[in-house]
């Protein structure tokens, strides 16, 4: 009888123990490798490349403690620097953390002016490197997780030096005109880095542009230990991507089980088809033609 009892109850209690755990990112947690907290500088650091004023101190450091940043006590892990070369603190890729809050195109500032918590609250840049992405064959921004998860959503913002670009050209790259698109790719991967699913938010297209926090739905990418952000543009060199290709991120939230409802795609902020041609998806949106990763294609609908 105490035996039968006994199982009773843990089969009663069982779904308690199961309950879903949501985890939201919490930066005020952020740490390097060997568990020093994140500290940003309150003034110009000598020798490196950009101003770290209000940006994280080690953002060019290139030492093994610093080739990942942890968030939630490990249980978001953000890749910084994975070429492990920062030549002398003049170049960096990956992600970092800032609280920089003018936005005077700062390429480590967010138009937001700070994170989801205010202004000159902490945020997430995003510095996707084409060159180093095709020489370790995956994006140079990855975000690993402790264990397997259900990504259910993320905000993003556009950079305050991208922004400039977009707007009124900076460098090399063109003012963008409503044939440009500039896509954010996001994609779970698997054990081997290759993608297993992708979802894509347009910071720029139809001529106008990201100008603030948006929240992204990552639902349908489904269960996952590991994503992948790389980014795309129309405006191409020579030497690649014209465009800076930097992003604002903060609020990213996984769960332990499948969320209940699945919401509307917004990565576009007017209706679209979605269809697969020839294997490939594409998207017509606005009259246009568009590959996963932005680009225009010249088919009509009648060849669908």
């Amino acid at each position: 009888m105490k035996h039968l009892l006994l199982t009773f109850c843990l089969i009663v209690l069982s779904p308690v123990c199961l309950k879903a755990e949501q985890i939201t990112l919490d930066l005020s947690t952020a740490t390097d490798l060997n568990g020093n907290p994140v500290t940003y500088s309150p003034s110009p650091i000598a020798y490196t490349y950009y101003d770290l004023t209000h940006v994280w101190t080690e953002t060019y450091n290139d030492a093994d403690s610093c080739a990942s940043i942890l968030v939630n006590n490990g249980v978001f892990r953000f890749s910084h620097l994975p070429s492990g070369m920062s030549y002398g603190s003049m170049s960096w890729e990956g992600f970092t953390l800032s609280i920089v809050s003018q936005d005077t195109a700062n390429v480590l500032g967010c138009v937001a002016n700070g994170g989801l918590n205010g202004v000159a609250t902490p945020y997430i840049i995003g510095y996707y490197s084409e060159w180093v992405s095709s020489s370790q064959g995956y994006s140079s921004n990855i975000i690993e997780f402790d264990q397997l998860y259900y990504p259910e959503y993320v905000y993003i913002c556009q950079n305050s030096n991208t922004h400039k670009a977009i707007k009124q050209g900076e460098f090399n790259a063109r003012p963008f005109t409503e044939q440009d698109t500039l896509a954010l790719i996001i994609q779970t991967l698997d054990s081997t880095k290759n993608p297993t699913a992708t979802t894509i938010y347009y910071l720029a297209i139809d001529g106008t542009c990201n100008e603030g926090w948006v929240k992204v739905p990552l639902t349908a990418l489904g269960q996952t230990s590991c994503l992948s952000f790389s980014m795309t543009t129309t405006d191409i060199g020579d030497w690649g991507a014209n465009t800076p290709l930097y992003f604002a991120l903060d609020g990213l939230t996984i769960n332990t089980e499948i969320p209940t409802a699945l919401p509307q795609n917004p990565t576009l902020h007017t209706p679209y088809t979605k269809v697969i041609q020839d294997g490939q998806l594409l998207i017509f949106h606005n009259g246009q033609w568009y590959t996963t990763t932005g680009q225009i294609v010249a088919i009509t609908y009648n060849s669908i």
